[in-house]
């Protein structure tokens, strides 16, 4: 996300003029409709902006499910100055909280397991990311890729290593406090005080704002002319997990095959690459990732990561986006008290197509996922994970961007 600088300083002989940018439009009142951001209410300095999108996938050996159907807006309230405004976000998953059921409360009342996200913030006016604190419920800050309706299709972008993770609540949402500050063009930090033991959308809440400390520093070397290779590096410290067991899980169905205890004291490292440039003339993405937790009380550990390339083969309003993508995912689980290692294996391949006409706000997701696993039988309750194949059908009120 590009800056400017206030006050540029005087030319000298061996600089160029500065160039005069064209001022800032001043943003449409009343209701618009932004592809880049929803559904925009706009009367002054007071905004509204609302998001929503489904997930349908279809499992051609079983039921047809929505694995995601969500709702979301930020109020952006009148600034208090030209680099600060208050606001306030929340975003609800329908097919998580049974939201036309009981409502998530008792007695039928609007409860607070209805939110997956739910937080104030102070921000910048325009850009979020040149500086953000919030307090409330919010995605961590490890997962470069979160489940807000911002992010992409969660079958492309997650990690078999990332989504097992949620199973001692260590990604996902979180409740405390987050930092966001853009030092530079090319350097954010991060920093939060969480509670990743639990979170308004779990049966048993919890409010300990610090149990779990976190920062994260992303560098952004190359941005522009068609590329952007993105660098982030992660620490993470959570304590007092308790009743937890990590669990693996196939790449696509997340049937279970096996698991671990995982309680004490958690500490994660984890990095992350991604580079976008062209290749024969078409936009290529490659990402890699990898993260390692050492659980205190249960002595156990797991490690692994992904490596993926997304091939944008066209991409043309008549004709529509279609990318190719490959991966391979692998995670290594292992606790003292039993001898050897489970490790699990994904090789991941298929299509993602935003269809013509759609203004990428459309698309049609396949997916096939052949899974592994070996390891001792004490770890290990499935050694026959087959084959998996999704497909998936998504609308939004937000463009599909991958590159």
């Amino acid at each position: 996300m590009a800056q400017t600088s206030p006050g540029l300083p005087a030319p000298t002989n061996s600089e160029p003029p500065p160039v005069q940018q064209e001022p800032t439009a001043p943003p449409k009142q009343g209701f618009s409709f932004n592809p880049d951001a929803g559904v925009v209410f706009q009367s002054r300095d007071f905004r509204v902006t609302a998001w929503g999108y489904a997930e349908r996938a279809i499992d051609p050996s079983g039921s047809d499910y929505f694995r995601r159907f969500r709702h979301g807006a930020e109020i952006d309230l009148p600034r208090l100055s030209d680099s600060l405004r208050p606001a306030i976000v929340y975003e609800v998953d329908l097919t998580d909280t049974n939201f036309f059921g009981d409502f998530g409360g008792k007695g039928g009342q609007l409860g607070t397991r209805n939110f997956e996200n739910l937080f104030i913030a102070l921000q910048h006016p325009d850009d979020p990311g040149k500086f953000r604190l919030l307090i409330g419920e919010n995605t961590h800050i490890l997962s470069r890729e979160d489940n807000l309706s911002s992010g992409n299709l969660p079958t492309i972008n997650r990690s078999l290593i990332l989504e097992e993770h949620g199973s001692v609540n260590s990604f996902g949402t979180q409740f405390g406090a987050q930092f966001q500050k853009a030092i530079s063009d090319k350097l954010t930090l991060q920093l939060a005080a969480l509670d990743n033991r639990g979170s308004l959308n779990t049966p048993d809440p919890r409010y300990s704002i610090g149990n779990s400390l976190s920062g994260k520093v992303i560098l952004t070397p190359v941005n522009g002319a068609g590329r952007k290779l993105t660098i982030g590096a992660a620490v993470d410290r959570t304590g007092g997990i308790r009743d937890r067991v990590f669990t693996l899980a196939t790449a696509i169905g997340a049937k279970p095959l096996g698991g671990v205890a995982a309680t004490g004291n958690k500490l994660t490292g984890e990095a992350d690459t991604a580079y976008t440039f062209p290749l024969l003339g078409h936009a290529t993405t490659i990402e890699v990732e990898a993260l390692y937790s050492r659980f205190s009380g249960s002595r156990s550990d797991v490690g692994g990561g992904y490596a993926m390339v997304q091939f944008s083969l066209f991409d043309a309003p008549r004709t529509g986006d279609l990318d190719l993508f490959a991966r391979y995912d692998v995670v290594s689980l292992g606790i003292d008290s039993i001898a050897g290692r489970a490790t699990q294996q994904a090789v991941r391949a298929g299509v993602n197509y935003n269809l013509p006409y759609t203004n990428k706000l459309a698309s049609l997701h396949l997916e096939y996922a052949h899974n592994t696993l070996s390891g001792p039988a004490a770890i290990v309750t499935d050694y026959n994970p087959g084959d998996e194949f999704r497909i998936v059908l998504r609308v939004s009120l937000q463009r599909y961007l991958r590159h």
